[in-house]
């Protein structure tokens, strides 16, 4: 049997609007949302726990090697995000093991399509079958126009970028409505892969995975863990009974 050591109880709060750029601590306070019983631990079996109810685990990708250090205008955030997006991780990086447990215990395996969840997912998960959804990119950080002589490094850009779009200024790219839309689909998408299979693991993004946690507490399931939105963080769902 798979095990691996889960923290519990753990707090149930949802997406904050000054939070981090794709769930990034470097982009505002880390999210310690541990609950009262943080540092209890307990031994749970996910195949067993899956043969009582469906098990979702949603992880974040590892740090990706995109440099941070540096001060950009808005367009030169509005590049920089787009080379971030393109890019992977940075090298030397491996999953953790008490990810890689729980991955391995998971029956079904998906990921974003961008490079840095693929290869957090390949990491994780390494030579199994992956599912890649478009369904479970990033939120879009469309920075606000701001003058050129405003520059900022792209942990501040994040935030601002973040509250920005929270507030409703989108521009051209994906609202807030919608992408609150898409979670709803994506939330369901892992909902009916965990019934299908019993667990199911995603490997994506702070921000996004943060909107589908919104919608699997409002669906009835609990967080037994809560690792936060650090790279290579997850958190494990499963139905409240």
């Amino acid at each position: 049997m798979n095990q691996t050591e889960l923290e519990r109880p753990v707090g149930l709060s949802g997406p904050r609007t000054g939070g981090h750029e794709d769930g990034d601590p470097e982009s505002g306070a880390p999210d310690n949302s541990r609950g009262p019983g943080r540092g209890r631990r307990v031994r749970i079996d996910v195949e067993q726990l899956s043969k009582i109810g469906p098990v979702i685990v949603v992880g974040r990708h590892g740090k990706p090697a995109l440099s941070r250090k540096i001060f950009l205008d808005a367009a030169g955030y509005e590049d920089w995000w787009e080379q971030y997006d393109a890019g992977g991780l940075a090298e030397g990086q491996r999953a953790p093991s008490r990810l890689t447990r729980v991955v391995a215990a998971c029956k079904h395996v998906i990921a974003s399509p961008l490079r840095r969840a693929v290869e957090t997912a390949r990491s994780a998960a390494p030579g199994r079958e992956l599912e890649i959804n478009d369904l479970f990119v990033e939120a879009p950080l469309p920075p606000p126009l701001f003058p050129t002589f405003i520059r900022l490094r792209p942990r501040s850009w994040g935030a601002v970028a973040r509250l920005s779009w929270w507030l409703g200024f989108h521009r051209e790219f994906e609202s807030r409505e919608e992408a609150e839309a898409r979670a709803e689909l994506a939330a369901g998408h892992l909902i009916a892969a965990a019934e299908q299979h019993g667990s199911v693991a995603l490997l994506a993004h702070g921000w996004f995975n943060r909107m589908i946690r919104t919608v699997l507490l409002r669906r009835g399931f609990v967080c037994l863990r809560n690792g936060g939105d650090w790279h290579w963080s997850f958190r494990v769902y499963v139905r409240g009974r």
